[in-house]
Formats: C-alpha cells, structure tokens, sequence
C-alpha cells in the first residue's frame, strides 16, 4: 500500500501525519497471514523515481493506495507507475472516501485502476486479495467495484460496517517511518491516532459523514489508552492528536478514557476535534480531561450567524461555540477554531466578520478554509446542479483554493479575503504578546510557530 509523494499545506508545512487508514488495513492483512508493506513517500521524502525502484524490487502482487479528494490524482499516478514498472497482470485497488463515492467514474476514467474498495477496507481487502490468491471472481467479495470484460463497471454489493472495532488488531505502526511523523509547533514527539469512526451529524460539506453511513463506532477506552501507551513508549510520541471527526459524542467514555490515562500514570498531551454543544454539554468535565492531558481542542465554528450554521445543518448556535471557548480558556486548554468562508452569501463583511469572531472567541490559532463541495456531499449536489462549481481539478480540493464564487464575489476575491483573515489573526499584535508571553508553554509554542509562517514562510 502507497501513500503517494504529496505537497504540504502552505498554513501546517511542518505537519507530515500517519496514513491511518492503510496502517489499518495493513495491520488485518498481516493478522491475517498475508505479507504487507506500507510506503508513505511523503515521509520518506520519496519522489515517483525511487517509489518505482521501491516497487520493481518489492514485486507487489496488489497495489493499494487511497486518500482524500485532493490528492486522488496522485494516487492514480501510484498505480499507472505500478502498472508501467510490474506489468499489466499487478491487480491495482484504490480505496477510501473519494474513490468510493466516485468508483465509476474513477473506473471509467483511469485504465491503470483495476478495483475499487467501496467503503470500511479491512474485510474487503483481505477477502479481494484471498479471492486473488485462489482464482476466485472477485463478484463474491462484498464490497467492490470493477469492470467487467465488456467495460461495465460492476457493484458486488454494500458490506456492512465492522460492529466491534476493538475486534481489528492494532495498525501496522512499525510498518511506517513513525520517527519522521511530526504536527505543527509540536514536532516529532507528535503523531495521530484515531479512536472512533464516523459521525451523526448532518453537516452538509461533510463527506466522511457520507463515507462512514453516519454511524458513530467508538473504540472502547482500554483499547484507546492501549494505543496511547504503544506509541508513547515504543516510539516516543508524548503529544497525541486525535483525528476522530468527532472525538467527544460519549459523556461516558470521556470520563472512562481520562480515567484509564490517570491510573496509568501515563505521560501524554492529546487534542481532540470537539462539537461546541458537547463541550457545554460536558463543561464539568474539562478539568478531568484536562488531568488526563488534553490540550488542544479543535472546535468547527464554520460560520458567524446562526442562520449560517442552520444552512450548514450544523445543528448548533453561536452561544453555545462562545460558551464552548469560554470553558476552555477558563481551563487554559489551546483552541482551534475552523470558519468557513465563501458560502454563496458570504459578503467581504461576512468573510472578515469571522476573523473577528475568532478574535473574539480568544482562539489561539484559527483556520479559514473555502467552502469546498466534496463528492458525495449535499453541498455538492446542489453545486453541480445550479452551476456554481467553477473548478473542477481535483488537486485544488485542498481546502486552500476556492472553488466557487458566492453570490457577491469571485473565487479571486474570496482568496483574497482568506488571506486576510489569515494575516490579521496571527499578526495582532496583543494577541502575539499575549501568546509568546504566556505561561501555557503549548501556546507559546504555537503562537511562534505561526509568526514563522505568517512573516518567513517557514
């Protein structure tokens, strides 16, 4: 399985995090007796030259790779160089989000592509490379697309979703180069784990919600702990960010996770994405999970009027994502807030209106990332039928260039707007002072980090 050699965030250029979902997968397969390998160019510093030495020396029989929608031509590029460098007998599977949502058109597009895994990849995957293995017509595997002899794009039916996630083994850390994992102002003694799978909610821009059925599936606490004590002590990782669409849905298992860190005495700082109205919802608990070592909430704010958040279907208020900053900053906890610029009413008011929300809300950091219609999504769907998707590379769905204009606007204007909101956040002065100042040594760290970024570029 291959991660493919991929370009960094202009905003987050230090951050190179885990391809989780092969760790996953390449994790099952091995439990299951099959040789595996994962190869993440980016942290390797691999380019397509030595990723094609790799494979004509590793002789794969499958090639897997997968990703989100911005780098899906780059993984389609993974398995045309697989294709060129093993011969046309190599079966090349592409999986995850993107390529499940648009498996026919990626089939009918790309001939380097032979399969598609529809969906949660564990089961699928083991059962396409036994079939494989065995001869066997790949129609009996849950779970796939491919095409037919004639050309015809075949569907073998939805897999039901793992029901005990605790039942898959642990990812296949040792299989990537953990030490050159890194995030943010935090460096190596970073990385990311996942605890959950899917969400509930109803955000419309949202496509992992579309990609997981929207069922939540948690790992229980010991499981997650156990994970945490692996890569804390086998690899040195003592900062934890948790890369669950939503970390905090279960009351219960918030308190029965913090518990397990604390009779542990285990030496770690997590951060979590969070929903506003849980935060309130569980506001008692903060200083729990605080003892337990959280640090870092990432909290989506999207919008700055409840009427813009009921179009998102976010299902939340603005007093309640006040409320929610209010908690954390009482607990000194580092707060990310996530807006959303360029929706079809967004107006330059609008746009800087939530740079200034930011501000008010006292987030150390902030992200304003152009409303981006993702396959599969509502928000997509409405885009393509009323016209207003003006881009339709795939590598620009990187949540940094702007899609569509709003109603007031151009796509050249909203860029624009961005980087405003981005220069007049991290270059206030008070806030820098306050944050290079502070006794929180994480908000000194990141208030740096982003000086570096804003004034040097790095």
């Amino acid at each position: 399985m291959v991660d493919p050699p991929k370009p960094r965030w202009w905003l987050l250029a230090d951050t190179v995090m885990p391809p989780v979902g092969l760790a996953y997968i390449a994790g099952f397969l091995r439990s299951r007796g099959i040789w595996t390998r994962v190869i993440d160019c980016t942290a390797l510093r691999w380019d397509w030259d030595r990723l094609a030495r790799a494979l004509e020396k590793l002789e794969p029989d499958v090639v897997g790779v997968g990703g989100p929608t911005c780098y899906a031509d780059r993984a389609l590029k993974v398995l045309e160089i697989a294709k060129e460098i093993l011969g046309p007998g190599v079966l090349t599977v592409a999986s995850g989000p993107h390529f499940s949502i648009l498996a026919e058109e990626s089939l009918l597009e790309s001939p380097f592509l032979d399969v598609v895994v529809v969906g949660e990849g564990e089961l699928t995957a083991y059962e396409l490379v036994r079939a494989v293995e065995e001869g066997r017509d790949l129609r009996g595997v849950l779970g796939l697309a491919f095409r037919d002899p004639s050309g015809r794009v075949v569907f073998t039916g939805e897999r039901p979703l793992i029901k005990d996630l605790d039942s898959l083994p642990m990812p296949a850390w040792d299989l990537l180069p953990m030490d050159r994992y890194r995030l943010v102002a935090w460096g190596k003694r970073a990385t990311m784990l996942v605890s959950s799978r899917g969400c509930p909610f109803n955000c419309s821009f949202c496509s992992e919600r579309i990609f997981w059925r929207g069922v939540w599936r948690p790992h229980g606490p010991e499981r997650v702990v156990d994970e945490m004590e692996l890569v804390r002590e086998r690899y040195n990782k003592d900062l934890i960010w948790f890369g669950d669409d939503t970390f905090n849905l279960s009351r219960e298992r918030n308190v029965a996770i913090c518990r397990e860190i604390i009779e542990r005495d285990l030496d770690v700082h997590w951060g979590m994405e969070a929903r506003a109205d849980l935060l309130v919802r569980d506001k008692d608990l903060i200083g729990l999970m605080k003892e337990a070592g959280l640090f870092w909430v990432l909290v989506g704010v999207e919008g700055v009027s409840d009427a813009e958040l009921r179009r998102y279907g976010k299902n939340l208020t603005l007093s309640q994502v006040k409320e929610a900053f209010k908690v954390l900053r009482d607990h000194d906890i580092i707060t990310q807030a996530m807006f959303v610029i360029g929706e079809r009413k967004d107006t330059r008011e609008t746009i800087l209106a939530k740079e200034e929300l930011a501000e008010e809300l006292g987030a150390d950091f902030a992200i304003f990332t152009p409303l981006t219609p993702f396959p599969g999504t509502p928000l997509y769907e409405e885009a393509m039928k009323k016209g207003w998707i003006e881009v339709h590379d795939w590598s620009k769905y990187d949540l940094a260039h702007v899609i569509m204009p709003t109603e007031t606007l151009s796509r050249r204007e909203v860029h624009s707007l961005m980087l405003a909101c981005y220069r007049r956040f991290f270059l206030r002065p008070l806030k820098l002072l306050k944050g290079l100042t502070s006794c929180n040594r994480f908000r000194r760290a990141v208030n740096a980090y982003f000086l570096r970024r804003m004034i040097f570029g790095r």
